[in-house]
Order: C-alpha cells, then sequence, then structure tokens
C-alpha cells in the first residue's frame, strides 16, 4: 500500500487525536486506529491502547505512538492468521528500525524526555496540557504512522 492509499486513514487517526472531547484518543490509541483503518478492521481495537497514553498510563515510559505502533503489527498478525513456528516475525526488525529511526529523529524514545514534563503528577499532566505540548505529540504520532504504513 502506497502513501497516498493510506493518508485519509493518517488523517482521521490525527482527528481522533486533535479531539479534545469525548472521541479523543491518545497517542497510542492514534496509531493503532491508523493501523485498524489501513487494515479494513473495525476501529474497536483502540481500547487495548487506552492505557498506552502518555508513556503507559501517564508515567513518562515509551512514547505512546511507538507503543501503538507495536500493538498495530500485532492486531495485523492476529487478523491476518500469521503466526512464525520460532516467534519472531520477520518485521520485528522493521519494528526496531522504525524505534531507532524515531529516536534519531527526536533525541529520545520516552514520553518525559519527549515532552519534557513528569505527566503522571496531576500539576505536570496541567502544565503540558497548559503549554500545548499535544502539538509535540500530534508529530510523533504523524512520523509513527508515516513509518508505520510501509510495515503493514
Amino acid at each position: 500500500m502506497t502513501e497516498w492509499e493510506w493518508q485519509p486513514a493518517k488523517e482521521a487517526a490525527l482527528a481522533g487525536f486533535r479531539d479534545m472531547g469525548t472521541g479523543h484518543l491518545n497517542c497510542a490509541q492514534a496509531v493503532v486506529r491508523f493501523a485498524s483503518l489501513v487494515l479494513g478492521l473495525s476501529p474497536d481495537p483502540v481500547v487495548v491502547a487506552r492505557y498506552l497514553g502518555g508513556g503507559m498510563v501517564r508515567m513518562g515510559r515509551v512514547c505512546g505512538a511507538l507503543s501503538g505502533a507495536a500493538i498495530s503489527l500485532g492486531l495485523r498478525d492476529l487478523h491476518s492468521g500469521l503466526s512464525w513456528p520460532d516467534g519472531t516475525s520477520p518485521d520485528t526488525g522493521k519494528l526496531q528500525r522504525l524505534f531507532r529511526d524515531f529516536e534519531a529523529a527526536f533525541e529520545a524514545v520516552t514520553c518525559r524526555e519527549l515532552v519534557g514534563y513528569d505527566i503522571s503528577t496531576s500539576g505536570g499532566y496541567q502544565r503540558f496540557k497548559d503549554d500545548n505540548k499535544y502539538e509535540l505529540c500530534e508529530r510523533y504520532v504523524s512520523w509513527t504512522c508515516d513509518r508505520l504504513g510501509d510495515i503493514l
């Protein structure tokens, strides 16, 4: 699938991320929404990524966009019936490359380093929101969707 074919899925995922109302998707959910749309799946799997946003339950660990990419490949495998006798997908290396390229592009892979706030506290999360750092996260989601589209 080419970029122009999955661009509408990316726009829909980013729209869900930007929605600050009841339709809001966290960073991990937005990437899973993208993958679900690209793969022609129900958007329901976004629920599995609910607690991955903000670096795992807002703990600032691995960026939710990256966690969402890993979940997305698992969903693809599940719905395609893909399995490997030794348990190692041929796409493991591609996902590792995505993580390494992300780190090279943004100089970190943890949410806390990427956004510069400890969002596990109510004060840190409020400062993150007040300073409109969602724009940073939108870049991470967009970048991840672009790379994941090539793997899916």
